[in-house]
């Protein structure tokens, strides 16, 4: 049968008749089942039949003999095993199965867990299987989703690069992901479970280890982005960055630590290498200053003091033409590129060069050092400029030739002949200097483009004159003056510095020199220097005989 009996109204045997014990059973959750097993019916209380989705006055199918109707596919070919199996068996515990049963009505499926208990008679004949269901589904899906959320978890770690691990109370593992089995060498994270620090760790890294894990269990209080060095059995040593954090139940008592590290060796032996790389290069520096330093000083010591005048007399008129110096110079490092040279030339003439060595610093420096020295071979050419720094320019193109370099330098070169009343010019892509008449007007003479020295072999310098007049004041200069800017970015240019001597009207040529330096320190707002600057100037004048 697949109702209840209809004999609720006989008496039970004790205490209860059946009715009371229908009403008991309609107050349980789980409902009651009997299978007759030699006649094939099986009776289900109102519980059992709701699992079902049947009503109490249908026809139910027999879970035993007609699983087919009614449990998962899945799960039918086991429980009708099972079943069996237990049937079979001389056994006086109880039959446990969890199964999903079919709700005919909505064809949903229920997780029920069937318990049942075998009655035979004398001759150990099987005559019934009495039991009950337990609707276990809210149960079971929690499981499932709680083992679900484990598999993502495990997912989730496994795919971090990081090593994720949990400890025990003891610091022995109790959970790690594949990342921290790689890292201490094992095949698999469950090869780690039970396992303490001391059996992959030197003593003085466990013992470090345990105890910072007791204080955080002590205090609660994490470690969070540690460098830490560890050190290995065998003597293999590595760095990492760690965190650990304490763990704690559902109760909130610390159950012991969990902790995230990843590998920083590669990142701390680099970093190793270049504190030792940059305290190698902290030294040559310092070794490379005092050679700078030491250079600096020769530079300077090469450079004039102070550049005593030339004098003429005519022996005709008596007449004395004299022409004064002053020069300023002002390496942006310790040393210059810049430089400049004075010198007589003959009984009444004056050799002035100032040159301008491309870029700063050492390289600069030597190449102007060289040019002092290429000026002493080609002094026979002092009268001539433009003799003068063609051959400067040949010398030079070799010179950087046979060392494969590109280098360069400008250079303008002024002969002043006293005898003459007159200056030759010529220039070598430099700016032309900055002539003041007597009367304040200043002009810049004419020179004739040329290409800077040492860039073309066979470059050839043409000259231009002008007339000296007494009082008259030339400067020469480099870039490092008309190439100053302001703080809007604009450069202070050749006219800016004319229009200020005009202003100042110079009385020599040393104010004619210091008027140029103050007025480019007011235009750049500013005493920083980012160039070298170096200022050479001439004044010429006649003196008449009492």
């Amino acid at each position: 049968m697949s109702r209840e009996s209809d004999n609720s109204n006989k008496n039970v045997p004790g205490v209860f008749n059946w009715k009371m014990v229908r009403k008991a059973l309609r107050a349980a959750e789980e409902g009651v089942y009997c299978w007759d097993i030699e006649s094939g019916e099986i009776f289900y209380t109102e519980q059992c039949l709701r699992m079902m989705g049947l009503p109490f006055d249908e026809i139910a199918p027999n879970i035993f003999t007609e699983s087919e109707l009614t449990i998962h596919e899945d799960d039918r070919q086991f429980f009708v095993n099972e079943v069996q199996k237990y049937l079979r068996r001389p056994t006086f515990s109880p039959l446990r199965l969890e199964i999903r049963l079919l709700n005919l009505r909505s064809r949903g499926w229920r997780w029920i867990r069937v318990n049942g208990l075998l009655e035979r008679d004398k001759n150990k004949k099987n005559i019934q299987l009495v039991g009950v269901w337990v609707d276990i589904t809210r149960r079971k899906m929690a499981d499932l989703h709680a083992m679900e959320d484990r598999d993502l978890f495990r997912n989730l770690i496994n795919y971090l690069p990081d090593n994720i691990y949990y400890k025990n109370r003891e610091s022995r593992f109790v959970m790690a992901n594949e990342a921290t089995a790689r890292k201490m060498g094992v095949t698999t994270p469950s090869d780690l479970i039970g396992c303490k620090d001391t059996h992959f760790f030197a003593d003085d890294t466990t013992e470090i280890a345990r105890q910072e894990e007791l204080e955080i269990m002590r205090t609660g209080v994490p470690i969070t982005n540690r460098i830490h060095r560890e050190s290995w059995k065998g003597g293999k040593s590595s760095w990492c960055k760690l965190s650990k954090f304490p763990w704690y139940d559902s109760a909130g008592n610390v159950k012991g630590i969990v902790g995230i590290s990843s590998d920083v060796t590669e990142l701390v032996e680099t970093q190793q290498r270049y504190r030792r790389m940059a305290e190698q290069l902290d030294e040559r520096n310092r070794t490379l200053e005092k050679e700078i330093s030491l250079a600096r000083e020769i530079q300077h010591a090469l450079q004039p003091l102070r550049i005593p005048p030339r004098k003429w007399v005519s022996a005709e008129t008596g007449q004395a033409r004299i022409a004064k110096f002053h020069h300023v110079y002002m390496p942006c490092t310790g040393v210059a590129g810049d430089c400049f040279a004075v010198f007589p030339v003959g009984e009444s003439g004056v050799g002035m060069l100032i040159c301008d060595v491309m870029g700063h610093g050492v390289r600069a420096a030597l190449i102007a050092s060289m040019l002092r020295g290429l000026m002493e071979q080609v002094a026979t050419l002092a009268d001539t400029p433009g003799l003068l720094l063609s051959s400067l320019n040949r010398q030079l193109f070799r010179i950087f030739s046979q060392a494969n370099i590109t280098m360069f330098a400008t250079a303008c070169y002024v002969y002043l002949d006293l005898d003459k009343r007159r200056l030759t010019l010529s220039g070598a892509g430099h700016p032309a200097p900055i002539v003041l008449t007597a009367d304040n007007v200043a002009f810049q003479p004419p020179i004739p483009r040329s290409p800077a020295l040492g860039l073309l072999d066979s470059a050839m310098y043409r000259e231009s004159e002008i007339q000296l007049e007494s009082g008259m004041k030339l400067m020469l200069y480099t870039d490092g003056l008309p190439e100053t800017t302001n703080p809007q970015g604009e450069e202070m240019g050749v006219n800016r510095v004319m229009q200020f001597l005009q202003q100042r009207a110079p009385q020599n040529i040393k104010e004619m020199i210091d008027i140029s330096l103050a007025g480019m320190h007011q235009f750049s707002e500013s005493t920083r220097q980012d160039d070298d600057i170096c200022l050479l100037g001439v004044e010429f004048c006649e003196e008449t005989p009492q």
